[in-house]
């Protein structure tokens, strides 16, 4: 029998219970046993942030998921209460050959100090007449180890922000740039500028006609590192605009580990701590089920870096599978583009984060709900505009508005389109503060007006919620 451990998890929440740390891959012969699994607590800043330690498996499926249903599920074999440091697992399993996952899962006490790192070393794996001392191992990209830590912010706040306008959205002379003060204000920021090809490569969106794009995606990257200075934001890697060569690659086993471990490899050596997706969308249950199995082994490649996983989508339509929420650190809601008379309603808000509650059983910290900085003509999809082009026609719309008249390029009224004004801002933001769920991500925050305008859309949220810390525990360096 042989053993390898990965920490494939490296974001905790405080107060919450069954949170991944640890892939423990067993590789045994038909009739071995494991009689017990010894750890210590490695480099855990604070023993007391550890409420109990849970062991499950997921037998021959490689990605952890307690809440999924059937064969996709992982059971819990036994708890374990820390002493001095130390714990163990005395279960008798047995392993399915060749390859059985087990996982070791932490509660995490609601007290936790914010950015407390979160380790555990398995020192031995007993079996039936020998004793294993399991291989430590990291994704090939980790160059340097990174330990899991407590998130360190109440709520989220995460906009998107993409490295060239597109075209029609905004007005330049008024739309939002990014400024140190604004780093002050979000805790994570998606740099929404690459996807993937039939190949399985990193590839990068489109920035414009005749726009070197290489150069528009590093400089901007480049530009929001300078700004963020020493801040705490956290810089995410954005995919999106990938749904067929996302769908073949995720349905071939070669071609989806490919994928997984170019991705690693794209957003280590850029210096992102998080990895979106936004596919829009898998159609299938197959489709969701390829997704799932691709997260879990985006998981295996970013092993050791501390790295979060989170995905946009819908949650009304093509609606994930909980095995892939599963997987996630977060899910971020895209609570809007109804056709209707509001595409993005406060209705609309609350049900999808209750959704994600009731329905996809993802605890309350995981639910980030999308807020829309644009607008969507009444019934349809098809034109919309930044929330800086509105403000251009209409500098005086009150703050409670939330409909407007476009204007046509003669400068003859156009449809009848709604957006969220800065009241309604507020009252979705005021909604999920006072429920508790994990934060409020942006599409798209390039679009606002500028943070110093009386009626900026961010300003408004800010006004709610703010980047504020938990107390407790260490600077993150």
């Amino acid at each position: 029998m042989t053993v390898e451990t990965r920490q494939t998890h490296g974001v905790f929440y405080a107060g919450l219970s069954r949170q991944a740390l640890m892939q423990i891959k067993v590789s045994s012969e038909p009739g071995e046993q494991i009689r017990g699994l010894n750890f210590s607590l490695g480099d855990t800043d604070k023993a007391s942030d550890i409420k109990r330690a849970r062991l499950f498996t997921s037998g021959t499926n490689p990605g952890f998921a307690p809440n999924a249903q059937g064969g996709n599920r992982a059971r819990e074999l036994d708890k374990a209460v820390i002493k001095e440091g130390k714990f163990s697992f005395d279960c008798t399993i047995k392993p399915e050959s060749p390859t059985t996952y087990l996982w070791l899962a932490y509660d995490i006490s609601a007290s936790a100090g914010a950015n407390n790192r979160i380790d555990a070393v398995c020192e031995m794996v007993k079996t039936g007449d020998a004793e294993v001392v399991p291989e430590q191992k990291c994704g090939d990209a980790v160059k340097k180890p990174r330990a899991a830590r407590i998130y360190p912010f109440t709520h989220r706040i995460v906009p998107y922000y993409r490295p060239r306008w597109v075209k029609g959205w905004g007005n330049a002379a008024e739309a939002v740039h990014l400024t140190p003060e604004h780093f002050k204000c979000f805790t994570d920021i998606v740099h929404f500028a690459y996807t993937v090809n039939y190949a399985g490569e990193v590839t990068l969106q489109w920035v414009g006609e005749g726009a070197d794009a290489a150069a528009v995606v590093d400089d901007a990257l480049a530009e929001i590192k300078r700004l963020r200075g020493k801040r705490a934001s956290r810089l995410i890697a954005g995919f999106g605009h990938m749904d067929e060569p996302m769908t073949a690659v995720v349905a071939n086993p070669d071609l989806r580990r490919t994928l997984a471990r170019n991705m690693a490899a794209w957003v280590l050596g850029r210096g992102y701590l998080g990895v979106d997706i936004d596919w829009e969308y898998p159609d299938t249950p197959e489709q969701w089920q390829n997704f799932g199995a691709f997260l879990a082994e985006l998981r295996e490649e970013l092993a050791g870096s501390a790295t979060s996983i989170s995905m946009a989508a819908s949650v009304t339509y093509k609606i994930p599978t909980i095995y892939t929420t599963d997987q996630l650190d977060f899910l971020m809601t895209m609570s809007y583009d109804d056709l209707g008379a509001e595409h993005s309603s406060m209705w609309r808000f609350q049900n999808d984060a209750n959704k994600c509650l009731n329905d996809f059983k993802m605890p309350r910290q995981r639910i980030v709900v999308g807020l829309p900085f644009y607008s969507n003509e009444k019934g349809k999809l098809t034109v919309q505009y930044g929330y800086s082009q509105i403000r251009s026609w209409y500098p005086n719309l009150p703050p409670t508005a939330n409909h407007f008249i476009a204007k046509n390029e003669d400068g003859s009224n156009g449809p009848e389109h709604s957006f969220n004004g800065p009241a309604l801002i507020k009252e979705k933001c005021s909604w999920l503060k006072k429920n508790r769920f994990g934060g409020v991500m942006i599409w798209a925050y390039d679009t606002d007006v500028k943070l110093t305008h009386k009626a900026s859309l961010a300003r408004a949220m800010y006004s709610v919620l703010k980047q504020k810390k938990r107390s407790g525990g260490k600077k993150e360096k």
